[in-house]
């Protein structure tokens, strides 16, 4: 490998979605030199740009920190960590109104309807619902304060000094980049990609936590995957707004029966519940016969559009996967096991728990962005350690020849994950995927080239995710197995991955395995 070009920052953002602003912004402001490296654009690539911009604080009479705390303890089935999500709920106000005092993006609080899981109405929509809308304000800020974009960049590998990370090797095109950084900030998306039915964008593909691994950082709640149950298949692939079934929306099947109504919360229960209980229906419909014009408009935009097309058939409903609670381990401050590492954003594992709250990932972005960025930069060390060139004539980089086709790779995980890593699995076929997906990544580190690299990465991912669902011998959250139905209290703790070695933590107060 060649390297055209050497860049030195205080601080490295890998990512660029709103986690990865939100770090950057953050470290700049502490007054140090700061770099985004993102494959697309800043502020227009990544799952939080395409998402409907929801947030939650506490704004209703009667709410507090500490009753959203019990909500996310209890969503999560009691595996939350602890600290993190009290800070969660202590800063997720100061950090959603910034998006207004200080980005200048339009809130819309939603007064009346509680999100599934929340027990007071907590939901922000910021932007008028739109994702870029947030993104793109982020991204005009981080320009005007001085952080430096490089788009239409890869991370290859992070650059390391014995133990500490120290930088990162970034493709552009075809040629390579050497950028050195005392502290470097992994906000790289999860690994929804993976999965052969999702509504994260494909470059949403877990490289960020399999290269994380690969470097002996840790990885925690990688079983649980969230599955989103709003989503509409036909006539359309379009998300639907949960706030049209406040408003009258339910569902049927095709026998015509509501088969929500027997749920204390019908169509507005968490993700977790809804998604299985949708999957194991043969067909699902949308009935929204009852709710106003205006509030489809309003509610629901992309739903209002088929509308007025003029469609009259069937609405098939059908869930997505659409989250990954797993990723690298952390604790309050973005800080990983590895001097020089952090993370923020969905890369990262520990604050869910076995499920996520409605509203919980933008504003996990903004809290905990803000926190890793203040802190990388605060902690970066005074003197550089430059990579030095024997670091980049590693065998692990030599241009060889791949054996393995890139696509035929990526469609071979997909098909693994949705049906075996899928909504309804089995301690079978999660042992299957686990053995199918390690026996891929062997491969691929057999042949030792850039692209097995980056290939082996997204497979380690979804390896992790496997081999923590099938060490899991019970039923909770978002994990379903059919072996074992229910929730055993011997397994109320947490599974974490190093390397090949499997801990188990029972201290939710961020402890960071050694």
């Amino acid at each position: 490998m060649k390297i055209k070009q050497t860049f030195q920052y205080d601080v490295l953002v890998i990512g660029g979605g709103q986690a990865a602003l939100a770090a950057a912004i953050s470290a700049k402001e502490e007054g140090v030199s700061v770099a985004l490296v993102t494959k697309g654009k800043a502020g227009l690539g990544g799952s939080s740009v395409i998402s409907d911009g929801v947030h939650s604080a506490i704004f209703s009479p009667g709410d507090s920190p500490d009753a959203f705390y019990k909500d996310i303890i209890n969503g999560g089935r009691q595996l939350s960590d602890r600290k993190l999500a009290r800070i969660l709920a202590e800063e997720c106000t100061d950090r959603v109104n910034e998006l207004e005092n200080k980005f200048g993006i339009e809130l819309e609080l939603e007064r009346k309807i509680s999100t599934p899981g929340h027990t007071f109405p907590r939901r922000v929509y910021a932007g008028n619902g739109l994702g870029r809308n947030t993104t793109k304000a982020m991204r005009k800020f981080a320009s005007e304060i001085g952080i430096y974009f490089h788009e239409q960049s890869a991370i290859v590998d992070l650059i390391k000094d014995q133990d500490s990370v120290i930088g990162a090797i970034i493709q552009r095109e075809n040629e390579f980049y050497a950028y050195n950084a005392p502290a470097v900030i992994l906000a790289s998306g999860g690994f929804g990609g993976l999965y052969a039915s999702s509504d994260n964008p494909r470059d949403v593909s877990g490289e960020g936590i399999g290269m994380a691994w690969r470097h002996g950082a840790c990885l925690v709640d990688m079983e649980f995957v969230q599955f989103y149950p709003y989503r509409l298949k036909y006539p359309a692939n379009v998300d639907i707004m949960t706030r049209i079934f406040g408003k009258g929306a339910f569902l049927v099947n095709e026998k015509n029966e509501r088969f929500m109504e027997k749920y204390p919360k019908k169509e507005l229960e968490t993700r977790d519940v809804l998604s299985y209980a949708l999957f194991k229906e043969n067909k699902v419909l949308l009935n929204f016969a009852n709710v106003e014009e205006g509030n489809i408009q309003r509610d629901s935009p992309h739903l209002y559009r088929l509308f007025k097309k003029g469609y009259e058939g069937e609405w098939i409903m059908s869930p997505v996967q659409h989250y990954s609670m797993g990723g690298i381990q952390t604790d309050e401050w973005g800080r990983t096991n590895l001097p020089g590492l952090y993370a923020c954003g969905e890369c990262t594992g520990g604050l869910h728990g076995s499920n996520r709250l409605g509203g919980g990932s933008l504003t996990e972005a903004l809290v905990f962005g803000h926190r890793t960025g203040k802190m990388a930069a605060r902690e970066k060390r005074l003197e550089y350690i430059k990579a030095t060139d024997s670091y980049f004539d590693k065998e692990s980089y030599l241009n060889s020849h791949t054996q393995l086709e890139e696509q035929e790779i990526i469609q071979k995980i997909k098909e693994i994950m949705w049906t075996k890593v899928g909504i309804e699995r089995t301690g079978q076929s999660l042992r299957e995927a686990a053995d199918e997906l390690g026996w891929i990544a062997s491969q691929l580190e057999e042949n030792k080239s850039i692209i097995n690299v980056q290939l082996q990465d997204k497979v380690r991912a979804a390896w992790a995710s496997a081999l923590a669902g099938a060490t899991r011998k019970e039923s909770r959250g978002a994990h379903k197995i059919q072996d074992i139905r229910g929730e055993q209290t011997e397994w109320e703790r947490k599974i974490i991955i190093q390397k090949h070695d499997i801990q188990f933590s029972q201290t939710f107060f961020n402890t960071i395995a050694d």
